[in-house]
């Protein structure tokens, strides 16, 4: 059935440096140490991982992973003929109900590589990256190993990503998403559009698709509308669902 939520949102604006870089606000802290020399970035601290930073994803993650609230240590080495590479360490430390837990999870392993490319007027990047953990066979939080595939092309004021995706749960399941997302943004707006379908190996396949419309009215006031439509693996009427989102943000 239908479903319409409102939503408000405040956030405060970034603050960064060379070496030190902090952000403050409702829903996000980070502190991280970041060193760019001529060898390469080194990050350590609470920051993204490099499979998160370097692979075009055209949507959100399968499952929550290790984000930027989890200390890790990361490298980057310099750009060489477009090509890219990164990897990180996450040794996941004990934390709150927000952190992923040693008991679940240890030793969190990234690796990504990323090929930039310009054709006339298009940029295109080509993206692989993985992850391999250690989690107890009842583990939720992490999966034990995963794989992505990535690519993105930009035209003008025009996106176009797509990837493909698999991931092996604690328990031994895998799941294979396939993703696709097509963006538009042109002035004070910006539109988006995202299909997902995900097949469980020992399920049927099930279908996702979102859409976002966003309008500046402001620098700092900007108001937002989403929806999302999925198709269940029963594929009867039960198992359909649709959530329709409104929102405005002030930043400052």
């Amino acid at each position: 059935m239908p479903i319409l939520a409102a939503v408000a949102i405040v956030s405060a604006g970034k603050a960064s440096a060379d070496i030190l870089y902090t952000k403050s606000s409702v829903s996000d802290r980070r502190h991280f140490l970041q060193v760019d020399v001529s060898w390469g970035e080194l990050e350590i601290g609470q920051t993204d991982g490099a499979r998160n930073r370097l692979v075009a994803a055209g949507a959100k993650p399968l499952a929550a992973g290790a984000g930027n609230s989890t200390a890790k240590l990361t490298y980057y080495t310099p750009p060489l003929r477009g090509f890219e590479v990164g990897a990180s360490y996450t040794p996941l430390p004990r934390g709150d109900a927000d952190l992923p837990d040693p008991r679940e999870a240890l030793h969190l392993v990234e690796a990504a590589i990323r090929k930039t490319v310009t054709v006339g007027g298009v940029n295109a990047r080509l993206t692989a990256g993985t992850s391999r953990a250690r989690v107890r066979s009842d583990s939720r939080r992490l999966p034990r190993q995963s794989w992505i595939l990535g690519t993105r092309f930009a035209w003008q004021s025009v996106t176009l990503d797509g990837d493909l995706r698999q991931q092996q749960e604690a328990d031994g399941a895998s799941v294979r998403s396939l993703n696709a997302a097509l963006a538009y943004g042109r002035g004070d707006m910006s539109l988006s559009l995202q299909v997902r379908r995900t097949a469980p190996d020992d399920a049927a396949a099930s279908d996702r698709y979102l859409a976002d419309l966003s309008y500046a009215i402001t620098p700092r006031w900007q108001v937002s509308a989403d929806t999302g439509f999925d198709t269940g693996s029963g594929g009867g009427a039960d198992a359909r669902a649709a959530v329709v989102k409104v929102g405005a943000r002030l930043q400052f």
